[in-house]
This record gives structure tokens, sequence and C-alpha cells, in this order.
């Protein structure tokens, strides 16, 4: 976070004062001006306020959208930031700072292939623009992580189709979802292979795999009496 507030920062000084020449202009002019003072004052609902209305005031004036954007995302409101960056970038498509947050937002929310798309474009821009290509590379090697987890997945479902009734196969797939922390379809899993069957209990107690289905108490009641 503090390395995506240094760049908007510098959106901030390079735009805050661009001129203009008209009354509805200047209005937004002072309007941003006031929110970058709340912004710096960490008075986030303040400083959306003001940035709001700055692009209410001049739709065109891009240094307003990209801080209103910037003060969403600092106030946590991911999605208006989302989209509040989508807007800014139609009016500015080449905006490093800009295509950079909205990948790295696009990253935590899991959407990596938006991410990636965002952040390629970037670094065309500015291939040697270090922390786009670090946060291009962070989404890349999280789908490639999400694309093994999904195979895995994948390939336990296929076995348990071809043998439904194999506590065996049930079993590796309550496993496969344990070590991926996917715990409630791991108590399922689990449940269906002690139904069909799944003997081997002194196992199941012992399985590091189960660590995090072990601190909740449903592991102990469905093994009472096993």
């Amino acid at each position: 976070m503090s390395r995506r507030l240094a760049v908007i920062l510098g959106v901030l000084v390079a735009l805050l004062f661009a001129g203009h020449g008209h009354a509805a202009v200047t209005e937004a002019i002072k309007r941003n001006n006031v929110g970058a003072d709340f912004l710096k004052q960490n008075q986030l609902e303040e400083a959306i306020a003001e940035f709001r209305r700055a692009v209410e005031v001049d739709p065109s004036y891009v240094a307003a959208h990209f801080n209103l954007a910037y003060a969403y995302e600092r106030a946590q409101r991911f999605d208006e930031a989302i989209a509040q960056y989508t807007r800014a970038l139609q009016l500015e498509p080449d905006n490093v700072f800009g295509l950079n947050n909205l990948g790295v937002l696009y990253t935590n929310k899991g959407q990596y292939d938006e991410a990636i798309k965002v952040l390629e474009q970037a670094a065309k821009i500015e291939p040697s623009n270090s922390m786009v290509s670090k946060n291009l590379e962070n989404a890349r090697a999280n789908k490639s992580i999400l694309q093994d987890r999904e195979t895995r997945i994948a390939e336990a479902h296929k076995q348990v189709t071809a043998r439904p009734q194999d506590p065996g196969v049930a079993y590796n797939l309550a496993r496969v979802y344990a070590s991926l922390d996917r715990i409630e379809e791991a108590f399922e899993w689990l449940g269906k292979a002690l139904k069909l069957g799944f003997d081997n209990i002194e196992f199941v107690r012992e399985d590091p795999v189960l660590l995090g289905l072990k601190k909740d108490p449903r592991f102990a009641a469905m093994l009472e009496g096993k």
C-alpha cells in the first residue's frame, strides 16, 4: 500500500495545479485541492466528498478522477475504487499510476486475468517501472497457483466420479480441499468418506493435512465412536 501511496501522491503533485480558464474548472481545482489536503490528513470520507464534487463540476478533470479512485482505495471501498479507476483511465488510458493501482486491486480480488491485462498495458508504457513489473509478476504467479489448485481439485473430482463408492478417493478429495484451506468442502468430503466406510480412523486423527479441520469441533464429533 505504501508504494501505491507514493505513486498517487506523484499524480497529485503533478496534476493538482493544472491551469484552467473558466469558473466551473476553477471550482473543480479548488475542490480537488481541498480533497488533497483531506487525503493527506487521512480524512478519507471528506476527501472523497471533495473529489466527487470536483468531477461533478468538471467531468474532464483527470487529476480529480484519479484522486477520487485513490481515496476510495484508501478507504477500502475497493469496488468503487475499481469502477473509478476504470472511469479515470477512459480519460487517460496510458496513465501508468492508474493502471498499476487498478491491477493491484484486481489481484487482491483474485481477478487475475483482469489484473494481468492492465499491468501488461502499464508495462508496455513503462518497461523499466520496477513496481509495475513486480505487480505483474505477482499477478501471473497467483494465477498460476490458482490454476494448479483448480487442476488438483478437478483431478480428485474425476476420481470420485469414476469410483463413487470408494471411500479412499472421497477421503483424498477431502485432503485436497483441506490442503487448500477450503474447510467446508473438506468437511463435506470427509463426512462422505466416513459414510462410505473409510475405516483408517487413526490415520485420520494423525493426518497433518487435516490440521485446519482438527481445530473445529466438528472434527471430533465426526470421529466420535469410530
